[in-house]
């Protein structure tokens, strides 16, 4: 296997690996969360992030080095310029967006101060889960550009 593929095969997983994790909390983990009143919820939600948070920041870290090579060694950089390739830029974009939620929103507990400020802890949860479900449609929807554009549609 050359370097391209193990880039490309890292790049990837590592994806798969990271929306994956973001699709598995959006549809299975804080829908169970949002059902179940009978226990501290947040504990919860704080014990679980604990364990995945460290791999989706090496899933990203992955990303950006797999990404930033392939651009590099398929001389990409100039595609960025190129209204065809959109996907390309909103790729990057949220991927950036993910690398300052991992490394510094998250990290300083911004996003959960922010979903749950307020009185009602309903109303907090379903703006969690709101946030959640906007970024794994975001990312079903640049995932698909990205395999229809990079196959000539």
């Amino acid at each position: 296997m050359t370097l391209l593929g193990i880039a490309i095969a890292v790049h990837l997983l590592a994806i798969l690996w990271w929306i994956g994790g973001v699709a598995f909390v959006t549809l299975v983990f804080i829908p169970a969360l949002r059902a179940d009143d009978t226990r501290d919820r947040h504990e919860l939600l704080q014990t679980i992030e604990h364990r995945f948070a460290p791999q989706a920041r090496i899933a990203i870290v992955l990303v950006g080095l797999s990404g930033g090579y392939l651009l590099w060694k398929l001389g990409a950089w100039r595609w960025l310029s190129l209204a065809q390739f959109w996907w390309l830029s909103a790729m990057i974009a949220y991927w950036l967006l993910f690398v300052v939620i991992l490394f510094i929103i998250e990290p300083l507990g911004l996003m959960q101060r922010a979903a749950f400020a307020g009185h009602d802890p309903a109303a907090g949860w379903r703006r969690f889960h709101a946030v959640h479900a906007l970024l794994l449609v975001l990312a079903v929807i640049i995932i698909a550009a990205a395999v229809a554009g990079s196959h000539g549609f």
